[in-house]
């Protein structure tokens, strides 16, 4: 499914008036696509993505899937939160077959939330609880539920991010061995740019607030990539550079006008969530 997004900005009321989150962004996203966003805190990625769910509307501009402008959440774009949000009182089947109770009969349900339950790799866990899963596994759940709606578009924001790094370089591996046999349209927020360059087709770098894209990289690197690999890390250092001056004007607006990142002490590791203690 293709996505186009035209010169969408989002206003927010607050206490101290109005909040420019996103500024006029225009985007053309390719059905298959595999598409990342990253910037620092606060800079608009998680509300374009919103824009595109249809859970909040532009102040400006408009979203289209297919042609069709998105005015309000659809079956036809799922979105994955950062916290599973998985019902405590269901099972792992139960949770996955949630979003079909009013689409099919039960044999069948229970049939699709089996085959997408195998997919992750959580086929034996099936009867299990949520208190009973690690964070990995209920991370497999989120991704199962998702696939069972058979969705054209994945929205994915952060969904990896409270993970250890062994566990999110195996969800990794199996992001992309299942959006290579699906083939879905996917919007991934990340502050994790290594994760980005890891996964994505393309890397859209945001401004600090109020975002807008900076730049896009096209990541030219076969699949399945390994995130330690020189070509990966090639790719996320550049990103890096682009964002360096992002973080800056985020930490002088929130810590000291004054403050400037010196050439020895650039934040964190490649590998490292960049918005972090921001």
């Amino acid at each position: 499914m293709e996505i186009s997004i035209r010169q969408a900005a989002k206003e927010f009321e607050t206490r101290q008036g109005k909040l420019q989150a996103l500024q006029e962004t225009s985007l053309e996203i390719k059905s298959g696509e595999f598409v990342c966003f990253v910037g620092p805190s606060g800079c608009g990625k998680t509300t374009l993505l919103n824009l595109v769910a249809g859970l909040e509307p532009p102040t400006h501009g408009e979203i289209r899937s297919n042609g069709d402008k998105v005015t309000a959440p659809g079956s036809d774009r799922v979105v994955i939160f950062q916290e599973a949000a998985l019902f405590p009182w269901l099972n792992v089947i139960q949770n996955i077959e949630f979003g079909l109770v009013r689409r099919m009969e039960s044999g069948k349900r229970r049939e699709i939330a089996r085959t997408f339950l195998n997919l992750v790799h959580l086929g034996r866990f099936e009867k299990s609880y949520v208190h009973e899963l690690s964070g990995g596994m209920k991370s497999r759940v989120a991704l199962a539920r998702a696939l069972a709606l058979n969705p054209s578009v994945l929205l994915m924001d952060e969904p990896f991010a409270a993970l250890d790094a062994q566990t999110r370089d195996l969800l990794h591996e199996e992001l992309q061995d299942i959006w290579q046999k699906t083939r879905q349209t996917v919007l991934f927020v990340t502050h994790n740019v290594r994760e980005a360059v890891r996964l994505g087709d393309r890397v859209l770098v945001f401004t600090a607030r109020p975002g807008r894209i900076k730049k896009e990289f096209r990541i030219d690197l076969p699949r399945p990539r390994d995130i330690n690999s020189s070509g990966v890390l090639s790719y996320a250092q550049q990103i890096q550079r682009e964002l360096r001056e992002e973080i800056e004007k985020v930490l002088r607006e929130e810590v000291d006008h004054e403050w400037t990142l010196k050439k020895t002490d650039f934040l964190r590791p490649a590998g490292i969530d960049l918005g972090s203690g921001i």
